[in-house]
């Protein structure tokens, strides 16, 4: 596929044409070369030869001969038998058998170039040649400089490209590998607008103003988020400090299931509205990390859940358990866990729901139906709405676990097969980043 989408490349189109160009430039020159020394051999100047010869031989024959010429290109001799050999006539014409001879078949002989006819008659033979040297030499030099020409124009297509790739190309990666290297969590990060280019410089300012334009909407939905969160505390707060003076009064035994209910609607809520406020902040370099105890929050935690099991003929089971301590506050360790182990226990009409802590993850397996954790993630909002069971739903709470996973760079693996079960498996960053816990009380 990188092959297949580099051949949509706008550098390595440019190119390909540049060298579609050189290649029929080179093709062009070839065949105008070849083109002349055709015109060398053409039979044209053998019937020009036989023409003059039968001209000259015709004339002879009448009372006024016609003389063969003896200057210029063209020339001529008549052989009588006997006669001694014209002092301009290259000895190895008169050697020749009868026929043509074209300047290729006659280049062994002589530093000139000649097409020859050697024609017999009564008393001797004529010999009429063409000079073709100065042709011969116009065509190599026709030849030579095409092929500079080629040449030049080749060099200027590779230093075209040259020129392309190091004002285009690498410019346009360097752009791309800045964009690459921003970092979401890293406010006010803008690309460098230095580039030569004008088109580059246009697309890093249009990239650094839809920054600019993400960061003012962020900041709107953090500055909401906040408001709102701080809001919700103080009903929050009322209805938390109601429960607590109920829970004080002589009430009927069926009033404590439901007073039991909105405390743990109330913790939930409280619980949720904290870890949005946390999220919604930036990390803090300069803040002293905090560590928590997995073990021993995922020990509460599976006590504390124990009761949305109670009337179901399942149970919770800790297959595997270590001591381990991450860096992160305990409230979001206890949202994470809290989330996986209610998720489970309300997906298990009966079997198990088994956890394993290991060093390197956190691992809640159930027996349910199973769902489609991007749709949950997706539907949150509705499930908000629509599901009345404590804890708020389970696209909030796996939302939740998404986002608190993301903000300490753990893993989140989620595998669920309808009528097999749900797997939820958290994966702590490194090892450099777990801290080695005390051996538990």
């Amino acid at each position: 596929m990188a092959n297949k989408r580099r051949l949509f490349d706008l550098h390595w189109r440019i190119s390909a044409l540049f060298v579609a160009f050189g290649v029929l430039l080179a093709l062009g020159v070839t065949v105008s070369v070849g083109f002349g020394q055709v015109m060398i051999t053409h039979p044209v100047w053998e019937q020009i030869l036989r023409s003059t010869t039968a001209h000259y031989m015709a004339g002879s024959t009448g009372n006024t001969p016609v003389p063969l010429p003896t200057q210029g290109a063209y020339k001529g001799w008549h052989l009588k038998r006997g006669m001694a050999l014209p002092a301009d006539m290259p000895p190895y014409l008169a050697t020749l058998p009868a026929g043509f001879y074209s300047e290729q078949d006659l280049d062994r002989f002589d530093e000139h170039d000649y097409a020859a006819l050697v024609t017999p008659v009564a008393d001797g033979r004529v010999v009429t040649v063409i000079d073709m040297t100065d042709i011969e030499q116009l065509q190599n030099k026709v030849g030579i400089g095409g092929l500079i020409f080629v040449l030049v124009n080749l060099a200027l297509v590779g230093a075209t490209l040259l020129w392309l790739h190091g004002s285009l190309r690498k410019p346009a990666r360097a752009l791309a590998q800045r964009m690459e290297a921003l970092d979401p969590e890293q406010p006010s990060q803008r690309l460098s607008v230095d580039y030569p280019q004008a088109e580059l410089h246009a697309i890093a300012v249009q990239v650094n103003r839809h920054l600019e334009r993400v960061e003012r909407f962020i900041e709107r939905e953090r500055s909401l988020l906040d408001q709102a969160s701080h809001e919700f505390r103080t009903p929050v707060a009322v209805i938390s400090g109601a429960v607590d003076v109920l829970a004080k009064q002589a009430l009927p035994a069926q009033a404590k299931g439901p007073l039991g209910r909105i405390r743990g609607t109330v913790d939930n809520l409280t619980e949720t509205m904290n870890a949005l406020l946390y999220l919604s902040r930036e990390p803090d370099a300069r803040q002293a990390a905090e560590t928590a105890r997995v073990d021993l929050v995922l020990q509460e935690l599976m006590q504390d859940h124990e009761h949305l099991l109670a009337f179901k003929p399942a149970r919770f089971v800790l297959l595997e358990g270590v001591s381990l301590s991450v860096n992160a506050p305990e409230a979001m360790v206890r949202i994470v866990i809290a989330n996986l182990l209610r998720n489970a226990a309300e997906n298990t009409q009966k079997g198990e729901v088994t956890v394993s802590l290991t060093p390197q993850r956190l691992r809640v397996t159930d027996s349910g139906e199973g769902f489609d954790a991007v749709e949950a993630a997706r539907s949150y909002s509705a499930a908000l709405h629509t599901s009345m069971k404590p804890g708020g739903g389970r696209g909030l709470g796996l939302f939740l676990t998404k986002r608190i996973c993301e903000r300490f760079k753990w893993s989140l693996a989620i595998s669920s097969a309808v009528a097999k079960g749900s797997v939820v498996e958290v994966r702590f960053q490194r090892d450099a980043d777990r801290v080695a816990a005390p051996p538990g009380p």
